[in-house]
């Protein structure tokens, strides 16, 4: 069974949160919006440092978002606004810290990778049209060859954490939303 499917059920009630149906929909406003990339910074950051030093970037060339999330939110900022974190991104962000720094299911980081980044490359092609901003988070170099790239790195022993990293996305998107 693919991750895809083993996360099938997990990604249909991601995509039914309010703020993920206002975020396709491009019914979000710029504060709204430049509160989400903030609290992506801090999704993106763990993930792609833990990454990276593991060597599970370097067949995927372009995949890196956190730079470009931070583009869209200095494109999008206010000054003197204050941004926040939500309770379930400061937990995931913990969560995250803890699963890179633990030598025995730190190579479990790269389901969280699969799960984000894989959102990216498809959702994220129709959700850069919708929001405010340049979107460019969501640019890609080569979409196609990401897609596969990352399909050629997946194990069969990532299931069970693919499904968590749906569902700490799902509770931070329920915290966007004020659900």
């Amino acid at each position: 069974m693919s991750l895809r499917e083993i996360c099938k059920d997990l990604h249909t009630e991601a995509e039914k949160t309010l703020f993920a149906k206002k975020l396709v929909k491009g019914d979000l406003t710029k504060e709204e919006y430049a509160t989400y990339l903030y609290n992506m910074l801090a999704v993106y950051d763990p993930i792609e440092f833990y990454c990276k030093h593991q060597g599970m970037l370097k067949n995927l060339k372009g995949i890196e978002r956190i730079g470009k999330i931070y583009l869209d939110f200095l494109e999008l900022e206010e000054e003197g606004k204050a941004y926040y974190l939500t309770p379930n991104t400061v937990a995931y962000h913990s969560y995250l810290i803890n699963l890179g720094n633990d030598p025995e299911r730190r190579h479990l980081i790269k389901a969280h990778m699969y799960v984000r980044h894989m959102g990216d490359l498809f959702g994220g092609q129709y959700i850069a049209k919708a929001v405010p901003g340049s979107g460019k988070f969501y640019e890609f170099e080569d979409v196609e060859g990401l897609k596969t790239s990352i399909r050629q790195e997946l194990t069969d022993d990532l299931g069970d954490e693919a499904r968590v990293a749906f569902e700490w996305a799902i509770k931070i998107m329920r915290d966007l939303g004020n659900e």
